[in-house]
């Protein structure tokens, strides 16, 4: 365990070295500091139109540097066999893909925190405390957190199976068919088909229902959350991320390195 923490540290060092997390982010940044500009062209919106754009910057921009940045640290450690070294040494293949899971988890929620508290301060200019009081906010970025886990199960997965420019294609091609799918799941299954019924119940668990780890809403529209629905949420969520880690520990271990 302490190897694999190690491994994870070294990871979230390397990450925050890496300039295209930093440009992303920035962008980020800029287009939710730029909210607050748009947001005067709509009288009495203000305060929905800051909170959508904040939150799907973060969705977006979080997804991207899931993906890209998930992708190159464990294709990086390939290319170059520095991660020949660290397996010579007593450290699973299972380990060491954990271990630059967790740094980029760590790197994720160091980004999804710089996002959320830029957020809050747009938010704050007119949503008031009375924002932060309620489960929305917290929540909504919590969620974001999560559907990025998934998102970085899914590039250190394809990583450990084909090219980065392959892995890229394929972790992005599944984010988003885990939110095209959570939009038209409700409508397969009021259909009058058997087999688009059947194709749900099989799609529900190849892809990840992404509209259940979304809460942007509660935050635009002040809903309240319950807190059993957000564990529920969570723990959906955190299952699949884990089950797409064990997947590519399983993967990684057989894949033949040369």
């Amino acid at each position: 365990m302490k190897k694999t923490l190690a491994i994870a540290h070294n990871t979230l060092r390397e990450a925050l070295r890496e300039r295209l997390m930093y440009n992303l982010a920035i962008f980020a940044l800029v287009l939710i500091m730029g909210s607050l500009t748009i947001s005067q062209l709509t009288l009495g919106e203000q305060y929905r139109i800051i909170a959508d754009v904040a939150t799907s910057s973060t969705q977006v921009f979080g997804t991207f540097i899931a993906v890209f940045l998930g992708v190159a640290l464990v294709a990086r450690e390939l290319d170059r066999r520095t991660g020949y070294a660290l397996l010579a040494r007593p450290v699973s293949r299972a380990g060491f893909v954990v271990g630059k899971y967790l740094g980029l988890l760590a790197t994720l929620a160091l980004n999804v925190l710089v996002m959320a508290v830029a957020s809050a301060a747009m938010l704050l200019l007119y949503g008031g405390p009375s924002t932060f009081l309620s489960a929305g906010f917290p929540s909504a970025f919590w969620l974001i957190l999560v559907q990025l886990s998934v998102c970085a199960g899914f590039a250190v997965l394809f990583a450990a199976v084909t090219t980065p420019t392959l892995a890229v294609i394929f972790a992005l091609s599944a984010v988003a068919a885990g939110h095209v799918f959570s939009e038209v799941r409700s409508f397969w299954l009021k259909s009058d088909q058997v087999g688009m019924k059947s194709i749900v119940r099989v799609l529900d668990v190849v892809l990840p229902n992404m509209g259940v780890l979304d809460l942007k809403e509660a935050l635009t529209y002040r809903d309240p959350v319950q807190l059993s629905s957000l564990a529920l949420r969570t723990g959906y969520g955190l299952l699949y991320a884990g089950a797409l880690v064990a997947l590519a520990a399983i993967v990684f271990r057989k894949k033949d390195l040369r």
